[in-house]
């Protein structure tokens, strides 16, 4: 009889799901304790979705926008956890993860970094080697990077199998147009020339809405049909809320009553 160790089922199941990679992986990074609102669990699901696509080598089915508030754990899923997970399922992957400031998106590097070098990760995953950990490039022994970047900033030379953008204008500067022109050409320009392959590669952008000129209102105009997925959720709930089938998830108006309550 075949007798799995404890360690390699959860390894198993961690593989499979990226919201059970997050939970158990919280605390790595997290000190304090987790909430586990149902958008955790939904996000994950729909990050996990578009990546599954690009492991398999399938040409992506569409481009995934987030809208969401602030102190929502969106750079945790997206910037820090998801692209340790990825190396999970195939050490080849190669993700380029852009923020607003480059002294954000190597500290969510770092945070990646942790993960996989913690004692659970190693454990679970003996198979996923770094080999460099500088500030701004992660690989794995299998050719796979995680390159943080700012917007506006170099990636020459450097392409992804995913693009993972996360808050691209900084709050206090939204309404310049100076930064909403940079950031809105960074995306719509220096980006798309960053795939490994145009067909495969998709853009994952998260971000809280700033402006009606912002990269998601831009990403929205030049999108038809099922080529952009727009997933909205509102701090309070709204007309805005999309899927509009997730408006029956809000408790008592709220999208999250613990991390965003009506203080």
């Amino acid at each position: 009889m075949l007798v799995v160790s404890k360690d390699r089922l959860e390894a198993s199941v961690c593989r499979d799901e990226f919201y059970s990679f997050v939970r158990r992986f919280w605390e790595t990074i997290i000190p304090e304790k987790p909430v586990w609102n149902w958008h955790i669990e939904y996000l994950c699901g729909e990050l996990q979705k578009v990546v599954e696509r690009v492991i398999r080598r399938e040409p992506k089915a569409y481009d995934l926008a987030i809208n969401i508030s602030p102190g929502s754990t969106k750079s945790t899923l997206c910037s820090v956890m998801l692209p340790a997970w990825v190396w999970t399922n195939d050490q080849t992957i190669r993700s380029i993860c852009g923020s607003y400031a480059f002294p954000l998106a190597l500290y969510l590097a770092s945070q990646t970094i942790r993960i996989c070098q913690s004692e659970k990760y190693l454990k679970f995953f003996p198979e996923v080697e770094l080999v460099k950990t500088a500030e701004s490039l992660v690989m794995t022994s299998k050719g796979g990077q995680r390159l943080a970047t700012s917007v506006g900033g170099s990636v020459t030379g450097m392409h992804g199998h995913l693009l993972i953008i996360d808050d691209p204008l900084n709050p206090r500067e939204a309404v310049s147009k100076a930064m909403l022109d940079t950031a809105n050409e960074w995306m719509s320009q220096t980006l798309p020339t960053r795939k490994i392959d145009k067909l495969v590669t998709p853009l994952i952008l998260i971000m809280q809405r700033l402006h009606q000129s912002d990269p998601t209102a831009e990403l929205m105009k030049k999108r038809e049909g099922d080529a952009l997925r727009h997933v909205c959720l509102p701090a309070e709930v709204s007309d805005r809320v999309r899927p509009r089938r997730l408006r029956k998830m809000y408790v008592d108006g709220l999208m999250d009553p613990v991390r965003l309550n009506k203080k």
